[in-house]
Order: structure tokens, then sequence, then C-alpha cells
């Protein structure tokens, strides 16, 4: 089977240092990919580069078989949506006017596309926040209405970097579960996530980690495997302990540098 996004021997040099070191990715359809490390792995820029967002020294993209610098805008929006890192600039604009416009590649109406947008915001918890202007949205708000604009595109793939970012503890945890639930509307998800006990809180029997070290991939395996906390260990020279409360489980850094 062909993976739905392919990185193959992917390298990406910066200053002649290489940020992703001869790299290789497969990501089939319908999974969940949590990518994790430390800070300077190469998590950020191995986003980019599955999004042509950054170009290779080395190596190839491709989508669903396809070259990906050989696809169209149109192309790319109905197979990848994405979130940064930083997010959305928040400029003086109508929220369900920035939701709609990620509607480009459709040929609709401007009617049919605000009210796909509104359907999009209500999904995503930020119907209220509609008539707002983006600029007056808290990060917290701005975050919700930048999911609502990848669900609007509706691409297979969502590909997002610290989607955490900004939020309190109650909207981290109601994200990542929103991200877990989007496999059932078939999509295929990767997160970047710099917190591993994060992890606890995206569906472990579904969930793909991939953990990144200087440019290479260091351990994957499943959230579910018994050997997570080894993986754990290799990704970041460092010992973790496992604490559990009710279903699920989590991941806090050891005291002891194992290297």
């Amino acid at each position: 089977m062909v993976a739905l996004m392919a990185l193959e021997n992917a390298t990406v040099l910066a200053g002649g240092t290489p940020i992703l070191d001869q790299m290789s990715l497969q990501v089939s359809e319908g999974q969940m990919v949590a990518v994790i490390g430390p800070n300077g792995s190469g998590k950020s820029t191995l986003l980019k580069a599955m999004l042509g967002l950054v170009p290779l020294d080395s190596g190839s993209v491709t989508v669903d078989g396809l070259p990906l610098i050989s696809m169209t805008a149109r192309q790319r929006a109905a197979s990848m949506a994405w979130l940064p890192q930083d997010g959305m600039i928040a400029d003086r604009l109508r929220v369900e006017d920035v939701v709609a416009s990620s509607r480009f590649r459709f040929n609709e109406s401007r009617h049919a596309c605000l009210a796909q947008a509104q359907l999009a915001l209500e999904e995503a918890g930020a119907a209220s926040l509609a008539a707002r202007w983006l600029n007056e949205l808290s990060g917290g708000e701005r975050q919700r209405v930048e999911l609502a604009s990848m669900l609007a595109q509706e691409s297979r793939c969502w590909l997002l970097d610290e989607p955490a970012n900004h939020l309190d503890p109650v909207w981290r945890a109601r994200t990542l579960r929103f991200l877990s639930r989007r496999l059932e509307q078939g999509n295929t998800v990767i997160v970047v996530l710099h917190d591993v006990h994060l992890l606890g809180h995206i569906d472990a029997a579904k969930t793909r980690v991939v953990g990144l070290r200087q440019g290479k991939i260091a351990w994957q395996g499943h959230l579910g495997d018994d050997d997570l906390g080894e993986g754990l260990e290799q990704i970041h020279g460092m010992t973790f302990d496992r604490a559990v409360a009710g279903d699920r489980e989590y991941w806090i850094p050891g005291e002891e540098q194992i290297e």
C-alpha cells in the first residue's frame, strides 16, 4: 500500500549542520503520529519538509506516491492542512472570513463558503467568535479559530506544530482529544508535541510515536507499547517515571541524566 505521506532519505542543512539527517518516515492514511523530541531535534523542520515549506538538500517527499514538488496549491490544500507553532497572523479580519478563506480550493459561492465556515466554527467550539475581529481574540480563542480553519479546508492530513501552545490545561486536553476524534472522521494527523506528558491525552490505541534526536529518528513505536519508557530515555537521554491517572498513563522526566 502506498503511504499517504512519505519522506525518503531527507536531509535539511542549516549552515552545513544537518537539521534533518537522511530521515525516512512513512505515514499511512488514518494514522495519528505524535512527533516528540528535545529542543532542536528537528521536529518543526520535519513538518515543514513534509509540507514543502523548507527545501531539501537531498531526499524526497511524496503524497499518495506523487512528488510533492509536482503538486499545485489546490492539490496540496486538498491533501494537507497546516497549523504552525506560532499560529496565524492576528490581523484585523473577521473570524468568519478567516475560516472561509481556508476553502479557496473549492469552486463555490461566498454564501456557501460562509455556511461551511460557520459549521466548522461550531464543530471547533468557536461559533460565538464568528463576528469577532481576529486581532481582538486571546491566544486560546485564536487556536480554536485555527482548528476551525483546518476543518473548513477539508484536507485529508492535518499537520500541527505544538497545538497546545497558548492553551490552559483544560483546553490542552480538549484539543488533543479533539485531534484523536478526527481519526474517526477519516483524517490523518501528524502532531508535534514538546511536552511528553501531553501524550496522556491522546488515544493510546491509535497513536504512533516518532521520537527525534539530533535530526534522526531515535525511537518509534506505539503509545501503548511496553517499551515506551525505554524509548523516551533514548529520545531525551534521561530516565522517565510512569504515572497512572484513571485509564490514562503519563510520563514524567526523572532526575537522573543517563548520558
